[in-house]
């Protein structure tokens, strides 16, 4: 059946075969690129900046410095383009600070390593919390999916599945394997890169310490997906 003429109509809005219903741009998904973006930036910029410094003769100290500003740079833009206060995102933005201050006055460019991998370590407080929560009550990643069950199912929806909680063993086994995952993974990233910091040759260690956690995510997710589907955890 033709889409009706006069309103904007598209074969997106198509619920079944024959019917129509108007397009609503907001329920359209996000392109892959629009959410790869922020990761290629965050990961990609600040490694691009030191080894094209370096190809072009720079120091290390420098290199590293001007690398090190990139987070700072887009803390500040996604400030400005939200306008709207994120006060992680200024935590971020005062450490990244106040660690370009120390290694600037210092001029020691392990210094500068040593700053971004404590920076990571707030990554290894979350698998700490993550862990910590598994001996205590409901596991912390529980808290962490109410969001995104909320936006899948409704509150109905996150009022059954946190039912489940009480009445489902099995869903309580689940979730907790899960929260150790995600715990120990996150508390892995950070000790990888304090070692990448302290061990590896400077030219090395960025790298290294920028491709950390992809490394260790990418699996984690997949056994996350294949884990969740296949012992029901999901909305």
């Amino acid at each position: 059946m033709p889409a009706p003429t006069g309103v904007s109509w598209s074969p997106c809005s198509r619920s079944r075969p024959g019917t129509w219903r108007r397009c609503d741009p907001a329920r359209r998904p996000a392109p892959r690129r629009a959410a790869l973006l922020p990761l290629l930036i965050d990961l990609g910029l600040p490694l691009a900046v030191y080894y094209g410094l370096r190809t072009a003769g720079v120091d290390q100290w420098w290199s590293l410095l001007w690398s090190a500003a990139v987070p700072a740079v887009t803390v500040v833009a996604r400030l400005v383009r939200t306008r709207r206060v994120d006060f992680l995102a200024l935590l971020v933005l005062s450490m990244i600070v106040l660690g370009l201050v120390v290694s600037a006055l210092t001029g020691d460019t392990r210094t500068l390593l040593i700053r971004e991998a404590w920076t990571g370590m707030l990554g290894g407080l979350v698998g700490i919390w993550l862990l910590a929560s598994v001996a205590y009550g409901r596991p912390a990643l529980m808290v962490v999916f109410r969001s995104f069950v909320r936006a899948k199912a409704g509150e109905e929806g996150l009022r059954a599945w946190e039912s489940r909680w009480d009445q489902d063993a099995a869903f309580r086994h689940g979730l907790r394997v899960l929260t150790v995952a995600w715990g120990a993974a996150s508390l892995l990233n950070a000790l990888a890169q304090l070692a990448f910091a302290y061990l590896l040759p400077v030219d090395a260690a960025p790298a290294a310490m920028n491709l950390s956690w992809p490394v260790i995510v990418t699996p984690l997710l997949l056994f996350h997906l294949v884990y969740t589907r296949r012992h029901g955890l999901r909305a």
